[in-house]
């Protein structure tokens, strides 16, 4: 059964819904949105970089998305995953859902690895550990982040909206 489309202000527990509803800042604000998905940096510690990416609407699990929602997430996470590994020299970005406390939203947290030593040759759950120890990015450091992935993406449509001839 499909979750109603309440406003945010219902459920106000919710921090996805309260950085929606703008009660939440996000260093950097909107990286990237289509009508039914938005995408900002991490709040967490989860290292400079990643990327929240959640439902407009309140929807606690995958199986409540409407159709349109459903549909548009490949595409969306596709577009954003390009432009991190590009505009950001990521070597793979990780995608994460761990929806396991209330208040339940949906939300997929996409974390670039890089190739080198910065951050000691960790890969996969190894490096979200590490992460995790470390400091919280400064928000500085976020909006900077934020900056360059929207200069990428609205650069890419530009491209993609050009005619061609």
């Amino acid at each position: 059964m499909l979750n109603s489309d309440s406003a945010a202000s219902d459920h106000g527990d919710c921090l996805a819904c309260q950085i929606l509803a703008g009660q939440v800042e996000v260093p950097g604000g909107t990286i990237a949105e289509n009508p039914w998905w938005i995408a900002d940096h991490c709040l967490g510690a989860h290292g400079l970089a990643a990327i929240v990416v959640k439902t407009r609407h309140h929807r606690e699990n995958l199986w409540d998305l409407t159709p349109s929602e459903a549909a548009s997430l490949g595409p969306f996470l596709q577009q954003l995953t390009q432009a991190m590994q590009v505009a950001l020299g990521a070597e793979r970005i990780y995608i994460n859902s761990w929806v396991d406390q209330p208040p339940y939203h949906v939300h997929f947290v996409l974390q670039p690895r890089y190739s080198g030593k910065a951050e000691l040759g960790l890969r996969g759950l190894e490096l979200q550990i590490f992460r995790a120890l470390q400091a919280k990015p400064q928000p500085e450091e976020m909006a900077a982040v934020a900056e360059t992935l929207r200069s990428h993406l609205n650069a890419t449509e530009t491209l993609h909206s050009t005619p061609e001839g």
